[in-house]
């Protein structure tokens, strides 16, 4: 297989327990780069309301870069208040430019200040980290990237960490600022709860058999929720709505607005249309709006793998019980590190090229926090570790 196309090549798997089947994974190329993007003081925006904004921006990393490498399948990870991006070395100066581009969007437009950074992937391997990524179809055409080696990991402890040397600047004053975020939108309403609450996971295996790990603890939340993690996707066509379109219009005026005349009116019709469909329910031509939104359950990201387990799902007051008292078990056992975020909304951000099966994907983030939230109890449990094992010492 050629180098650039190496992640699309690679043979996918669709039951999401297969995660810690090695046969599956595959290194990453020694010449590819690791691009991490996060949203500095997300905490502080969170705790203002604003993390649906947060989560556009995070979003809004991939759309570009998507929309950017059109004839490249590179694999990604959203993580709600940014994300990372792994792609081909013959890529990087585009990507590069795109986020560049969008640093300066994200600070004059939101008021938000994105950190972006690149690790190339030898330099990896040379502090002793590996980087292998596999394939999770969720529909025929999509599919999500599954990672471990702890190459994303140490990515993000470089840029954050070393912002001198892995971070890369904003646009010059002066510069135009056009990244392409066609697709990107956040229309609909946060999905209430079915079941009384929404629960953002992080789960982290620790010790040297982490597949083993995992292995019990999805076999321990299929029990919990009835055979099957499926039955807590939190996105269900009965609990969304379509936002109004003076809502939207606000939303997305901040990064499509100066896109050009042209494809400004395109995008007030899009919206209006839009209205036409899914509020109004109103079919035209062969789209049919109905299987569309039914099509959303199956192209979500609630559930995802970077060395760390992420779900978001919908439980009872019983079941949030039952994982959090099974999580606080193993991380006594020092099996895990955990980080749980309880809310009664989940938050999506669409990536819509196409409504065609397999052409788009929404990424999913408990509200109030979701991610974001839950990574600081992990941190902090991570952190106490390192505190007691100096002691011991």
């Amino acid at each position: 297989m050629s180098q650039s196309n190496f992640y699309r090549d690679l043979t996918s798997f669709k039951d999401f327990r297969e995660l810690t089947n090695t046969s599956y994974f595959s290194r990453v190329p020694e010449d590819w780069i690791v691009f991490v993007t996060d949203v500095v003081g997300s905490t502080q925006a969170i705790e203002q309301g604003r993390y649906k904004e947060v989560n556009t921006i995070g979003a809004a990393t991939i759309a570009c870069v998507q929309n950017r490498l059109t004839e490249i399948e590179f694999p990604y990870v959203f993580g709600g208040d940014g994300a990372t991006l792994v792609v081909p070395s013959c890529s990087e100066r585009d990507v590069e430019e795109e986020l560049r581009t969008l640093k300066k969007i994200s600070e004059e437009q939101f008021d938000l200040q994105l950190r972006v950074g690149k690790v190339p992937v030898y330099e990896l391997i040379e502090k002793q980290s590996s980087l292998e990524v596999a394939k999770f179809e969720i529909v025929p055409g999509q599919s999500v990237a599954v990672f471990r080696g702890g190459g994303l990991s140490l990515s993000d402890e470089l840029v954050k960490s070393k912002t001198d040397v892995y971070e890369i600047k904003k646009q010059e004053e002066g510069a135009e600022s056009h990244a392409n975020l066609s697709g990107l939108s956040c229309r609909w309403q946060p999905i209430d709860s079915q079941k009384g609450e929404v629960l953002s996971l992080l789960i982290e295996a620790r010790g040297e058999n982490p597949s083993t790990i995992y292995t019990r603890v999805l076999g321990k939340l299929e029990e919990i929720f009835g055979s099957s993690i499926e039955e807590a996707n939190p996105v269900k066509p009965s609990g969304m709505s379509y936002k109004s379109a003076f809502s939207n219009m606000k939303d997305e005026m901040r990064y499509k607005l100066n896109q050009g005349m042209l494809k400004s009116f395109a995008w007030f019709v899009e919206i209006f249309a839009c209205i036409w469909f899914f509020r109004l329910k109103r079919s035209l031509f062969n789209f049919e709006p109905k299987n569309y939104v039914e099509s959303i359950r199956r192209h979500s990201d609630y559930r995802k793998f970077d060395d760390t387990l992420r779900m978001v799902i919908d439980c009872t007051i019983e079941q949030k019980s039952q994982v959090i008292s099974f999580l606080e078990e193993l991380y006594q056992k020092e099996e895990v590190f955990y980080g749980i975020h309880s809310s009664h909304q989940a938050l999506m951000t669409c990536y819509v090229p196409s409504v065609k099966d397999g052409e788009h994907i929404h990424f999913i983030d408990g509200a109030n926090g979701g991610y974001s939230t839950a990574a600081k109890q992990l941190k902090q449990q991570k952190k106490e570790q390192k505190y007691s094992d100096r002691l011991a010492s």
